[in-house]
Formats: C-alpha cells, structure tokens, sequence
C-alpha cells in the first residue's frame, strides 16, 4: 500500500474534495517531494481505478519525469474517454490467473516509441536483438545488453485470445457484482467500501475498512468465506527496510482494509452471503466459529 499511495497521491478523490476518497491515499502521510534523481512517477492503478494526471503533466514534463501505469489491476479501465494504455503512457498489464483479462500467467508492457519497444523486446528474451524467426535463418545472434526470460508463450496468448472477444461480458459483469457488494454492504454498520469508480473503471478488487480486521477476517476464514488482504504496507516490508520512515495513516489503514471475495463468477446470492458472513463476524469477533452454509 505504501508503494499505491506514493503514486496514487497525484490523483486522489480525497485531495480534491471528493466524499469518502478511494482509500488508497490516507489523510495524514506527508510525501516528499518528486527529486530530481527519480525520473519517473509511477501511478499504481489499485482496484481497477485509473490515475488522472491531466492536472500535472505540464509540471513532469518540464522535469522529464516519465509516467509508468502500473495497470496490473486495470486492463479495461478508462482514464476518460480513452482505455488505461491508450493513453500515451508507458503502461504495464498483468494477465495473471484472477486478473480481468487472464493469458494464465503474463502480461503486456504499452511502449511510447519504437526505441521503448526495441528495448522491451531485447529485454524480455536474455537481452538477444534478433527475433526468434531471424535466428532460425541464421547460424549467428547478437546479445547486446541485459535480459530476461520473459517472453510469453504461445499458449498462454492463445488463452488471452480467446477470452478478448468476451471481455465485453466481463466487464458489465465485474461493474455489476461490484455494485452488489456496494448495495448490499450499504446495511452494515461500521463498513466503508473503497471507491474504484465502477462507471470508468473494471473493478478488480472490492475492499472494505473494517474495525478489527485480523479477527473478522479469520472468522471468515473459518466460515469458508475466500477472503484476502492486498497489500500489508511496503514500507513495513523487509525488503525496504532501508527507506523506511513512519507513515501512520497508512499504517492505519493497513491495519482496516480486506478484501471481500470478488471475481466474475459471483452471483447476487453469494454476494449476500459474503456480507451475512461479514456483518456476522463483526459483531461476534472472538466468537466460535460458525457453521457452512
């Protein structure tokens, strides 16, 4: 989360006067400012919800700060009238297993120019230049720089292929069960859901802040209800021990938010079973355990 809200803060509901914000960017976490040793922004598209940064991009530009969308959670999202990579951004997709449109595992980097694609391309196969159909007429190839093994294969496209012409489908789909959990959560005490606006955005996530998170969300558990958190804060994380510094808002809210169980195959039934489950538990947090349904 901490990474989210470091991005999210050049587009916050909350800081420009919207009821509720998006949850993403607690109210009481200073940020430092953009230095100069950092040449890009990189906007975290969390739930779905594209980033609009309309109001500053003549300031980035002028100190050739790039954008990078991380749109993981955002493939069929609109920024406007334009889909989330149309843009003009460099834009990354993830197609993991549970993610809007899913190739199984993979995902698709956006490029701004045929130098950024050349790059992505030598980057993705071990840093070789030479395409997979120039090697086979060729007894040479040139590997000019740093790479991976990157390179999606030809099943997991296929998988993407097939889903695409569908997408359509899931994104009425996914913007509807979204509005459910937002109808029937609407009756519980003590629940805010985090906005990803459904009108523009394909809803990946739906997340809730809830008091005594870790309680409720093991009675849930224990319930047989598919309940998850996304994401502990980074900077809490070991790996970035090193910059840390104490953001109590974030940690706060950190502390609130799971995920109620959301994917395109949800009926209206099992959304009220998720919330009958939640509003249960949060009044009997301690509780024995419940029985399935």
């Amino acid at each position: 989360m901490s990474r989210t809200r470091d991005a999210c803060r050049l587009d916050c509901p909350a800081q420009q006067g919207l009821p509720g914000g998006c949850g993403n960017c607690p109210d009481g976490d200073g940020y430092p400012p953009t230095r100069p040793r950092h040449p890009a922004q990189l906007p975290v598209l969390f739930g779905g919800r594209a980033v609009d940064l309309s109001s500053i991009r003549g300031e980035l530009a002028a100190r050739g700060i790039a954008v990078i969308e991380d749109a993981a959670h955002a493939f069929g999202s609109r920024n406007g009238a334009r889909r989330v990579g149309a843009t003009g951004d460099l834009t990354c997709f993830s197609f993991g297993p549970i993610k809007n449109l899913t190739c199984g595992q993979g995902g698709i980097v956006i490029p701004r120019s045929d130098v950024e694609a050349a790059t992505l391309r030598r980057i993705r196969m071990l840093g070789v230049v030479q395409s997979q159909a120039e090697r086979a007429q060729t007894t040479r190839y040139g590997v000019e720089g740093f790479g991976l093994r990157y390179q999606m294969s030809g099943i997991n496209a296929a998988i993407g292929l097939a889903q695409l012409p569908h997408f359509e489908k899931t994104e009425t789909i996914r913007r509807s069960l979204w509005r459910a959990y937002r109808r029937a959560l609407a009756g519980l005490d003590g629940v805010t859901l985090v906005d990803v606006d459904p009108d523009r955005s394909v809803p990946h996530l739906c997340q809730v802040r809830i008091p005594h998170r870790d309680e409720v969300h093991a009675q849930m558990k224990a319930c047989g209800i598919g309940v998850g958190v996304h994401y502990p804060p980074n900077h809490l994380q070991p790996a970035f021990a090193e910059w840390r510094r104490d953001l109590p808002a974030t940690e706060r809210v950190g502390r609130e938010i799971p995920d109620a169980t959301f994917h395109q195959h949800l009926t209206e039934a099992d959304i009220g079973q998720v919330v009958t489950a939640l509003g249960r538990a949060l009044k009997t947090a301690g509780a024995a355990p419940c029985a399935r349904s």
